[in-house]
């Protein structure tokens, strides 16, 4: 997992690998304010942006994933979202098993979950052992604007 800042992606993108670097430039240099909800290409169905608009929710409401094909990166637009996280382990048993054709399985329980807030114009990078919870509230439940870019980890 990594968290970052598009404030800051000029002088970090050359430590970046050249994937996420594509992605995040992506992020950086698209103006998503005349863009319409829904899946954005950028390099076919390999990597694909998702622009959405969701209302967040308390913890307790909100399940939590895992891909093990894609990898996510989570920019907020608008408005304040947490995003719960915890690296993959033998303890953590999904409450929905994988689902190999939408690339996910679901948890409700995590026993060491950590609570990043994100701000917006900061973004979340998510690889396939990062269990994570997007879209909770931090105090009250908030309306978010949100970008989230698929990675074909075969890309890597």
């Amino acid at each position: 997992m990594i968290v970052g800042s598009l404030r800051h992606w000029t002088t970090q993108r050359e430590s970046a690998h050249p994937v996420l670097r594509k992605a995040i430039d992506y992020l950086a240099e698209t103006d998503f304010e005349g863009l319409e909800e829904g899946k954005h290409p950028i390099q076919g169905d390999d990597m694909f942006a998702l622009l959405m608009a969701i209302t967040t929710k308390p913890k307790e409401e909100q399940p939590a994933e895992k891909h093990e094909r894609f990898l996510d990166i989570h920019l907020l637009l608008q408005g304040e979202e947490t995003i719960g996280w915890q690296l993959h382990s033998e303890n953590s048993e999904p409450t929905e098993p994988y689902n190999q054709e939408q690339d996910f399985a679901l948890f409700v329980e995590l026993k060491d979950e950590t609570l990043i807030q994100l701000k917006p114009g900061m973004y979340m990078v998510l690889f396939p052992d990062d269990i994570h919870r997007p879209g909770l509230a931090t105090a009250h439940a908030s309306n978010v604007r949100k970008v989230v870019v698929k990675i074909n980890q075969d890309l890597l």
